[in-house]
């Protein structure tokens, strides 16, 4: 029973593209995606019409969601496309990753004891550790960077979009691939120690899957995975490493997610340097810079710059130029931004910033369909939005309520139960004018938000429960005065009769047993800003 492994970068067009072309060509009865199994319940989702990308596979432990992993996914992805494929053809298909029960698991021993024998097993995935000592020549870099430098590439992206992203590479690519990493790893041993044990798991997958009598079975996975892949051990060496490992319980769901989250400044190991390029080449794949300068000049003019059409002509001859004399086959994301500095800024490297954050990176924002997997709480809060017509896509957004307006009065409430609860959605900006019937915030939603919603969901099933038992939660643990008060001031706009009344009573408490005149004097000033809701948001 053939089985075709398909080595890929996680967020790659070029990788994408090609490997479409190849599942088509094999048509194969079964594909093993690298990802966690716990979301296998979940994975039809992505063939729901309106699960639009960029979104991310959020797992989390039960009763501890602060323990958790996002597994991002754009319109470009391989495993996205993988999957798209599989569900189109009603393919089976599966994640063949290490379980993150045992991942997760794993990590709260190494962090509850350093010293344990079964946390030195095996690490949590982005957990870094010395490199072992090889009679070989160890790199010490990025193993890609190697190959980069033999081809005459100062910098790996740069090498990696010209030879797999920017051409339309035929399905053998994946044997070079596989072979490139097979020589690079007898070189590089790695710097995650749960690298054996995550291929031992992919391989196990492997292994089950040949017994299910599958015919042609496709593996998409990272390229660095491959040639553990395509040379299996014995199983009784990877059952060995897969014995006796601690398990916990894991939850999973789809989430939104942004094209910022997806750059590698945020952290996102995986995460590419420029995901809206990216974008743009699996839209466009065979554009030659024209298309990208001409929204480069868009942009620029959207924000009061003078750019000519010469502006554009001129870069792209730049641009291919450039292309020319470094002998590239056509412009990469370098060349277009040289070629644009040059022409369009003058040298000054000012506006480029915006041409970062608006083209490069990129602000699209995914939506997941009415329906997904959800606790009570993620509900409430969904179902809150629509009534409110208020929308998490709306990044940057000014709102300027009229709280006199029964709808802005009850988007304040929202918004302040949110920051109540730990998820600083909007930001209060102070306003100009008297009286106090007027409010301004500025939305900017953060995936890891909904993280923040689910690990409050413990508290109630609404977000008014959840916030009023927070509160009394938060006065229970306030000893001094004047944090009570401000406590105090801050749940009065968020409409939480019940905490309130948690807060008074607590404040009454520490009133009669405080003779301190400073703490009293500290609590004042916000028992007098609280009298303005008085009036305007009807509070008792």
């Amino acid at each position: 029973m053939p089985v075709h492994l398909f080595g890929i970068r996680h967020h790659g067009p070029g990788s994408a593209r090609c490997l479409l072309k190849a599942l088509d060509a094999l048509q194969p009865d079964l594909i093993l995606i690298e990802g966690p199994p716990e979301a296998q319940d979940i994975l039809d989702w992505a063939g729901h019409a309106d699960m639009k990308p960029p979104v991310a596979l959020l797992a989390y432990e039960s009763g501890q969601p602060q323990q958790a992993s996002f597994y991002p996914f754009t319109p470009y992805s391989p495993e996205w496309n993988a999957l798209q494929y599989a569900l189109g053809k009603k393919i089976p298909v599966r994640f063949a990753d290490m379980p993150l029960c045992h991942q997760f698991a794993l990590k709260e021993t190494a962090n509850g004891d350093a010293k344990n024998e079964e946390a030195a097993h095996v690490q949590d995935a982005t957990h870094e550790i010395e490199a072992p000592e090889t009679t070989a020549e160890v790199l010490v870099t990025n193993p890609i960077e190697h190959l980069a430098t033999l081809a005459g590439f100062t910098d790996a992206e740069a090498w990696w979009e010209q030879e797999i992203e920017l051409k339309d590479n035929a399905v053998e690519v994946f044997e070079a691939i596989t072979l490139a990493m097979t020589h690079l790893r007898q070189h590089y041993p790695g710097n995650h120690a749960d690298e054996p044990v995550r291929e031992a798991f992919m391989r196990r997958a492997i292994r089950q899957a040949q017994r299910e009598m599958y015919d042609t079975i496709a593996v998409v996975c990272g390229a660095w995975h491959t040639p553990a892949l395509a040379n299996m051990p014995p199983q009784k060496e990877d059952d060995k490493l897969l014995k006796n490992l601690p398990k916990t319980k894991v939850e999973t769901t789809w989430i939104p997610w942004t094209n910022d989250r997806m750059a590698l400044s945020s952290g996102y190991g995986a995460g590419v340097t420029s995901p809206g390029w990216y974008v743009h080449l699996w839209q466009h794949p065979t554009d030659d810079g024209s298309r990208w300068l001409v929204h480069t000049a868009t942009i620029f003019r959207q924000h009061n710059i003078d750019i000519s059409s010469a502006h554009v002509i001129e870069a792209v001859r730049l641009a291919s130029t450039l292309a020319a004399l470094r002998n590239l086959h056509r412009p990469g994301l370098n060349e277009l931004l040289e070629s644009t500095m040059a022409v369009m800024c003058m040298g000054n490297d000012m506006p480029m910033r915006l041409i970062d954050h608006e083209l490069v990176v990129g602000h699209s924002m995914g939506a997941v369909p009415d329906g997904t997997p959800q606790v009570p709480l993620q509900q409430d809060f969904e179902k809150t939005l629509k009534s409110l017509r208020l929308k998490t896509a709306d990044l940057g957004k000014v709102l300027v309520l009229d709280l006199r307006q029964e709808n802005d009065l009850q988007k304040s409430v929202l918004l302040h139960r949110l920051l109540l609860l730990d998820v600083p959605w909007g930001e209060l900006r102070q306003t100009s004018g008297k009286g106090t019937f007027k409010e301004e915030w500025v939305l900017y939603w953060q995936p890891e938000y909904a993280l923040k919603i689910i690990d409050k969901a413990n508290w109630g099933n609404t977000l008014e429960l959840a916030a009023n038992n927070w509160v009394g939660h938060l006065a229970a643990q306030t000893q001094r005065l004047p944090d009570v008060t401000l406590l105090i001031e801050k749940a009065l706009p968020a409409d939480l009769p019940q905490g309130t009344q948690k807060l008074l009573l607590h404040l009454e408490n520490l009133a009669a047993s405080t003779s301190d005149t400073q703490l009293l004097l500290d609590a004042f000033v916000p028992m007098a800003r609280v009298f303005r809701y008085g009036n305007v948001r009807q509070t008792d």
